[in-house]
């Protein structure tokens, strides 16, 4: 069975907010982790746990979208899609949670799939999507980090 998240799993980005987004994130993960393990399941604490990570999630890829158009980022249609993708994906896998209680593919998906697609992403498109936001935070330009 996986473990935690370790604290060092995603890089750091150039802008603190997007880095502090990510660490809670994992935090979040390590906390359905902790849930997922315990016994006796507590199905209630799970539920708006997954809810409270769906809203997170969304909130930072809104947040992350509305920056790269205000620089007007040339891969933005590409990033944004990877969200969309994401976040549909999150929703059938709690809405799949919350239909069947099928305890193994809701830790398939928290522990493997969504651990790895966030690793990636964070690495890839957010690692330079943040040096593309900082040289234009350093040049002056005003971004959306509410």
């Amino acid at each position: 069975m996986p473990t935690q998240i370790d604290a060092n799993a995603f890089l750091s980005m150039e802008i603190p907010a997007i880095t502090q987004l990510h660490e809670e994130e994992r935090v979040m993960l390590n906390e359905l982790h902790t849930l997922l393990t315990q016994a006796p399941t507590d199905i209630t604490l799970i539920d708006t746990r997954l809810d409270a990570l769906l809203q997170h999630t969304t909130a930072h890829f809104e947040q992350e979208n509305r920056n790269m158009l205000i620089i007007d980022f040339r891969p933005y249609p590409v990033h944004k899609d990877e969200h969309d993708i994401a976040l549909a994906d999150m929703k059938a896998a709690f809405d799949h949670w919350k239909t069947s209680r099928d305890m193994p593919a809701l830790r398939q998906y928290l522990e493997t799939n969504l651990t790895v697609w966030l690793k990636q992403h964070i690495a890839t498109m957010d690692m330079i999507t943040a040096r593309f936001l900082k040289m234009y935070q350093d040049k002056g330009g005003a971004l959306d980090f509410a």
